[in-house]
């Protein structure tokens, strides 16, 4: 059950794509190309804060919110406009009827490519406010708020991203009170250290989840593309490589224009089911679970997190020139999908799920990218004090993966299936271990860069030389 707060949460008003009598949204299940939606509650476990706790200190990572698609699919686009064009498409089918007038919807494609959308600054704004309304009491009206978030020159979409949410989060004022340290991850000094570790890493690879995502694509899109086909007359056929980008149109026209775009009604919900499978197939594979060094690429910024929490609220901590830094109960980060599903991987959550096939879909799975990994999409931690429990100290952590309670594999025996701090601790200790000394993982060479760090500091220094100050 949500409490009041948690329904002040601003939804995206075009999020309603359900069949008749159906209540199913297929924007609920586009992977890393769904807009934000609060995830669905598939673990039983409350919102609400257990009696006799009180959280204390908090902590996300949230993706960049809704955007416009990078140069690559906006080429895809413009190839397919092309091809459907020159091919005198006509249908007898009503749900095919806008191919032989549809154009790409940027208006301004050499401004727009990569940048956050009007959804995308929606969501951010009021996730500022939600977040806000959330942990109220984790942060002192009309005072100094630090944030962090990727640099990256190339896109300042992450940037803008907390940006957003800064002033969402602190009103009129959050220009003088705010203060984002964009962390520039292919700075040597920042090995392990900055908000994309993997950017420093040679061995670090992310095949998009092939071979099995070639597996599955194989097996699910051929039945697909013969349906559509059989409805067209004229030269113009889908080749498996657009039926590929169907429900990526779906999930991108309809946060750029506000409205349904017409290609959400060509998958059926099944089909759109199995799409959802070749996300989940892409994200396990590609930089999460189903990895090997890849998937340990954020443990040393969660256990920076954890030292932090450890620590306790309104600890100070000294730079070398002697200034004391007192970060906010409340941290803030922002990323990329890449990251937040490494994350992910490092947390705990999925420990015990099963390994997804690349030849069948596995129906009864906790993994689903379209529940963490959508535009905007937020890995929280929530640490809560609690009374009345037989334990060392009574301070807890739980993980919310946008906005839902998942426990940790092994570690559910307290509050709300919270798991003890330091209990928790160790988790993550025993992770860092098995990925060794990172210097070696990653067949690093470059001599500028420190060989043994293993943990991050920058939520407790923001004096590092490749911190970027921005304001909101």
């Amino acid at each position: 059950m949500h409490s009041i707060k948690e329904l002040l949460i601003v939804v995206l008003a075009t999020s309603t794509t359900t069949s008749a009598g159906s209540g199913f949204d297929r924007l609920h299940h586009l992977g890393g190309n769904s807009p934000w939606f609060s995830g669905p509650e598939v673990t039983n476990i409350s919102s609400e804060v257990p009696a006799g706790c009180t959280v204390d200190q908090a902590a996300f990572f949230s993706r960049h919110g809704s955007r416009y698609p990078d140069l690559g699919a906006y080429n895809e686009w413009l190839n397919l406009s092309s091809r459907i064009a020159a091919g005198n498409v006509t249908t007898n089918s009503s749900k095919l009827g806008f191919l032989s007038s549809w154009q790409p919807v940027l208006r301004y494609p050499e401004q727009q490519i990569a940048q956050l959308s009007t959804t995308g600054y929606k969501e951010l704004y009021d996730m500022g406010a939600t977040y806000r309304l959330r942990y109220d009491d984790l942060y002192d009206y009309n005072t100094p708020f630090t944030m962090w978030s990727n640099y990256y020159a190339s896109s300042p979409r992450v940037r803008d991203s907390a940006r957003l949410f800064a002033r969402g989060f602190l009103g009129p004022n959050a220009t003088e009170l705010g203060s984002i340290y964009a962390l520039n991850s292919s700075s040597p000094s920042s090995f392990m250290n900055s908000l994309a570790p993997s950017d420093l890493c040679p061995a670090y690879t992310d095949n998009g989840g092939s071979p099995q995502t070639d597996t599955w694509a194989n097996i699910y899109l051929p039945p697909i593309q013969a349906r559509l086909n059989s409805l067209i007359y004229g030269t113009f056929q889908f080749t498996k490589s657009d039926i590929s980008i169907i429900p990526y149109l779906c999930g991108f026209e309809t946060q750029i224009t506000g409205s349904i775009s017409p290609w959400c009604s060509l998958f059926t919900e099944e089909e759109v089911l199995q799409y959802e499978y070749a996300q989940d197939l892409r994200y396990w594979y590609g930089t999460g679970l189903g990895t090997g060094l890849e998937k340990y690429m954020m443990v040393p910024v969660l256990d920076g997190l954890v030292k932090r929490f450890v620590d306790g609220p309104n600890t100070e901590y000294n730079h070398t020139d002697g200034s004391i830094f007192v970060p906010n109960n409340l941290i803030a980060a922002f990323s990329n999908d890449g990251q937040i599903n490494q994350l992910v991987a490092a947390i705990g959550v999925f420990d015990n799920e099963a390994k997804l096939p690349a030849d069948k879909m596995l129906e009864e799975r906790l993994f689903r990218a379209s529940n963490f990994v959508t535009m905007r999409g937020t890995v929280g931690f929530e640490r809560m004090s609690c009374s009345g429990y037989e334990t060392k100290n009574g301070v807890y952590l739980r993980v919310r993966l946008n906005d839902v309670v998942y426990p940790v594999v092994g570690c559910r025996n307290g509050p709300g299936d919270s798991c003890l701090l330091e209990e928790y601790q160790k988790i993550v200790k025993s992770k860092i271990e098995s990925a060794g000394n990172f210097g070696k993982a990653c067949n690093v060479t470059n001599s500028e860069i420190p060989q043994d760090q293993n943990s991050a500091t920058f939520f407790t220094d923001i004096r590092l030389p490749f911190a970027v100050l921005v304001k909101p």
